[in-house]
């Protein structure tokens, strides 16, 4: 159970690395065909693996119109990402997309017919009025943290539809698989405007995006079969801490209290949504119990 969270935690300390880049890249560059080299590039580099370890790749045939929308949604949640860190600072961009466990919560209960237990219906409220604050309407929107709280929102879906996948293959194929589809899906839009000119600074920037995030696939699934997702969850908000991190020392980015609020309040309703309530025997609300297999 250590090394799952210890797996985790160096992911998420990598992850705000692959959004500092992403966020240098945003100057010259579209969120899409930042989108694209990523993929591209992370997928390219899975099939390097499993050429050299003589893995074979995978592809899921019972599931074909399933893994295209879900790649579809994962494309979409990284594309408004990347938009939003063009935008605002990396904790505002960062902390909006962590909206995503709970849009996935609040759709397993839609969808799946989850029980929707107290510290769900808590969580979900808290999270979501720390993105109204987050947002500020009274303000005036901001357009990088709608992006954010869209990417959050569509990576929840993306989440959500997982649930219902009718069929499962290696980490290794996933990653292939779907970097280099959602490439193709996304490759028409962010080659519009013609090939981008082949600077160093651009292919290292390539080779960083799909290499770390190559690496933080396998450190999240190495975690996930080391430990229970229930005891991980917590250790997804580190990434929040992490951005702050780097938006301060890379791109010197600060954020005001009343963001730093909804923020917070934010990863706080995810983390409450972890509660069990059988252990502090909390009611299920509406009189829903979850069935016993």
């Amino acid at each position: 159970m250590q090394s799952g969270v210890c797996f985790l935690i160096l992911a998420m300390l990598l992850t705000p690395a692959v959004d500092g880049v992403a966020k240098t890249l945003s100057t010259e560059h579209t969120p899409m065909m930042i989108a694209f080299l990523r993929y591209f590039t992370a997928g390219v580099i899975a099939l390097a693996i499993a050429r050299a370890t003589g893995r074979r790749i995978e592809v899921a045939r019972g599931d074909r119109l399933g893994q295209v929308v879900r790649t579809a949604l994962i494309m979409g949640a990284m594309t408004a990402l990347i938009s939003a860190l063009g935008m605002v600072p990396m904790a505002k961009a960062v902390g909006g997309f962590l909206i995503a466990p709970i849009v996935s919560g609040l759709l397993g209960i839609l969808v799946w017919r989850e029980p929707p237990t107290a510290p769900r219906l808590a969580g979900s409220a808290i999270s979501f009025m720390g993105a109204a604050i987050l947002l500020r309407p009274e303000a005036g929107l901001e357009l990088g943290s709608v992006f954010a709280l869209l990417g959050g929102a569509l990576l929840g879906t993306y989440l959500a539809a997982t649930r219902g996948a009718t069929t499962r293959t290696d980490a290794l194929s996933t990653l292939a698989v779907q970097s280099l589809l959602g490439a193709c899906l996304i490759a028409p839009f962010a080659l519009a405007t013609g090939l981008p000119l082949l600077t160093p600074a651009l292919l290292l920037g390539a080779i960083a995006l799909g290499g770390v995030s190559a690496i933080c696939h396998f450190l999240t699934v190495a975690a996930y079969q080391k430990a229970d997702a229930t005891i991980l969850a917590p250790f997804l908000y580190f990434n929040l801490l992490t951005a702050m991190a780097v938006g301060f020392f890379w791109f010197g980015e600060t954020i005001g209290a009343a963001s730093l609020v909804g923020l917070f309040a934010i990863a706080t309703g995810g983390m409450v949504t972890l509660v069990d309530p059988q252990r502090l025997r909390l009611p299920v609300p509406f009189g829903i119990r979850p069935r016993i297999a």
